[in-house]
């Protein structure tokens, strides 16, 4: 978790470190153009619902791992406002942890549950900032197919196993965001809002 904590304070100061340096390469007047015609984002996003669902597990010897939310873009533009795409999310989490037996103390139980999540999705991105400009702002909403999965191991004869697929599969987001182009078409990206998490960020390409 400390490690967890460190990583995002790591992106946050080199977030802010790179728009920095973005306000001094503007001056400079740095030509850039943005959106073009296809953009691919890849990003981090935080904090992690999955690791708040896991921290009220209980038990001895609790041990867990996470990954994400990771989040894949790819955006087409259809004119120099509106853009359109596709949204790729995965965020996964598990834990191992040992019970008591409620009326034999010796009796000790191993467990293991783990979640998994990841959503498609199509999404409009609509555009606000200048033609020509290094900031490109944006608000963006995206509807499609999402699915989560628990499952559940051990040998607790009082706890079957299971393997339990989420009922609602119908995905959305509703975002607000930026881009900050580093260079002509290389730059970072911000987004918060309605997503498999509040915060995100993470690189964007243009070609």
């Amino acid at each position: 978790m400390y490690c967890k904590l460190i990583t995002m304070r790591a992106l946050m100061l080199t977030f802010l470190a790179c728009s920095g340096m973005v306000f001094r390469l503007q001056a400079q007047e740095m030509p850039v153009t943005a959106p073009s015609a296809i953009t691919f984002s890849a990003g981090y996003g935080f904090p992690s619902f999955t690791r708040t669902l896991f921290s009220f597990m209980e038990g001895e010897n609790v041990s867990s791992t996470f990954i994400g939310p990771a989040y894949a873009k790819m955006e087409f533009a259809l004119n120099e406002k509106v853009g359109f795409g596709l949204n790729f999310a995965y965020s996964h989490g598990e834990a191992t942890y040992v019970t008591q037996d409620g009326e034999i103390d010796s009796a000790l139980y191993n467990s293991k549950v783990s979640y998994t999540s990841y959503s498609i999705l199509a999404r409009f991105n609509f555009h606000f900032g200048q033609e020509g400009s290094m900031f490109d702002p944006y608000a963006g909403f995206g509807l499609g197919y999402r699915n989560s999965n628990y499952a559940y191991t051990g040998n607790d004869p009082d706890a079957l196993p299971a393997d339990i697929n989420g009922f609602l599969h119908m995905g959305m987001e509703l975002t607000i965001g930026t881009r900050v182009y580093l260079t002509e078409n290389i730059g970072i990206y911000g987004e918060v809002g309605l997503a498999k998490s509040p915060m995100q960020a993470g690189l964007v390409v243009t070609f």
